[in-house]
């Protein structure tokens, strides 16, 4: 029951992030999109993640991805997105990051949020948060240093809290992304 109680709160999450698209555009990403930054990761599941993640894609309007335009999806180097669809090419090692800032005219019940899966040797980890804190994000506020400015092209974690759904365990991001 509290596995199935873990996979609610995610798919809840998700939607939260993903919201309601009857878009039928099917374009592929920019695969010239230019990345740069590295998150660094400190907490308890380091140990099992690492301590840094390389931003190696993007994909900056991620309509097609999560359903909403106020997202942006980062991912390892070997991660893309093609149609909308996640194409991974190393399944032992890669990371999907999630983040949204929405607007008052988004209409959500949250201003930001982060939905990531990292899976590193073949095991999955998955964290999310909301500002404000939700139950669908096991009550963990991303923090205020964290943002998503879609005009500068550039995501901000500074101090930003994720909670592991499995194990509860609080991962601490810090870095800057920009992208083109």
């Amino acid at each position: 029951m509290k596995k199935i109680c873990k996979i609610m709160k995610i798919v809840v999450i998700t939607l939260l992030v993903m919201g309601c698209s009857d878009s039928d555009d099917n374009s592929e990403s920019d695969d010239d999109n230019t990345v740069l930054g590295t998150i660094q990761l400190s907490g308890e599941d380091t140990a099992w993640v690492g301590t840094s993640l390389s931003v190696g894609n993007i994909d900056p309007d991620a309509l097609n991805t999560t359903g909403t335009s106020s997202s942006v999806v980062l991912l390892d180097e070997n991660t893309i997105v093609q149609n909308g669809e996640l194409i991974p090419t190393d399944f032992m090692n890669a990371f999907v990051i999630v983040v949204a800032q929405f607007s008052a005219d988004d209409n959500a019940t949250v201003n930001k949020t982060i939905s990531m899966t990292i899976v590193t040797n073949g095991e999955e980890f998955r964290y999310v948060c909301s500002t404000p804190p939700t139950s669908a994000a096991d009550d963990t506020d991303c923090g205020t240093g964290f943002s998503v400015d879609k005009v500068a092209k550039q995501i901000v974690f500074d101090d930003t809290t994720v909670i592991n759904v499995d194990s509860e365990a609080i991962l601490t991001m810090n870095g800057i992304i920009n992208y083109n």
